[in-house]
């Protein structure tokens, strides 16, 4: 992690807090960012700082730990994790009930916890990894067409090219053979029962893969769903001439027309009128 965790500490027992602060406190992964004495103090403060994690005592006058940890689950986004401190076994035992991340019960070991420091530690990483990862793929689909499975699909089965090549290209298997087609060569793709007709200037690829597959992999604002079955290469839309039934046709370059279901019409426009 290249960031230090904002942690914030709730106690009724000044000690306690001070203990726990002090032990904290050796651990650089971790910033301790406010200390409080009752739950009315930790909404304010949690408020302001936006803590990743609280510790909570449970037995506090007023409002308990438990109680607290309950109203941050319903009112509070982001929700930090909560870790429950106590002494009381029973409520310890109860603790993952009122959505626990997990509990330390006094009086608690160095070492455990270090453990519970690690848990967090890692939850967080794990976290901020497909964070960055969806953050990429959004970045790569916007500048490439293509997404991460669907570049890393086009090393996988290139022997040689530019990468710049690579970035305007998607991979798919036709037969028992991979082939990598230029996003610029396809037209337009359809639904035919378990396979995909991927329509290029060359002829059309009959492929074992899902609408849905094709979603993720390639840019929607560069080739978007039409109707439920199809979608199309924005740059070959010539125009949309209405039928009908209400609904229209995208007239592409290559003579073909893809029926526009309602549904997709408005978005469809949308986006052609943003397109480059």
């Amino acid at each position: 992690m290249n960031r230090q965790l904002r942690v914030i500490i709730v106690d009724d027992e000044r000690l306690a807090r001070e203990g726990l602060l002090l032990k904290i406190h050796q651990d650089e992964r971790f910033k301790v960012v406010a200390q409080c004495a009752s739950a009315t103090q930790a909404l304010e403060s949690i408020d302001q700082y936006h803590p990743d994690i609280a510790f909570l005592d449970i037995e506090m006058p007023g409002l308990s730990g438990l109680e607290l940890a309950e109203q941050l689950s319903k009112d509070t986004m982001p929700v930090p994790k909560v870790v429950f401190v106590t002494a009381f076994k029973e409520f310890a035992f109860n603790a993952f009930e009122f959505y626990a991340f997990d509990y330390l019960l006094k009086p608690f070991s160095d070492d455990r916890l270090a453990s519970c420091l690690n848990k967090l530690v890692a939850s967080f990483f794990a976290s901020d990894v497909v964070l960055q990862h969806h953050k990429l793929d959004e970045l790569l689909s916007r500048k490439t067409g293509n997404s991460i499975d669907g570049f890393i699909r086009n090393l996988e089965v290139t022997s040689g090219g530019s990468m710049s090549e690579l970035q305007r290209t998607v991979s798919m298997k036709s037969g028992s053979e991979w082939i990598r087609v230029k996003l610029d060569d396809i037209t337009w793709i359809e639904a035919a029962g378990d396979y995909m007709c991927v329509h290029t200037s060359d002829g059309t690829h009959i492929i074992r893969k899902t609408l849905k597959q094709f979603e993720q992999e390639l840019e929607p604002s560069l080739f978007p769903k039409v109707n439920r079955s199809a979608m199309i290469n924005l740059s070959k839309l010539t125009r949309l001439t209405p039928n009908s039934n209400g609904e229209y046709m995208a007239q592409l370059t290559s003579g073909d027309s893809v029926k526009v279901s309602r549904k997709y019409k408005f978005k469809l426009e949308e986006l052609r009128k943003n397109s480059p």
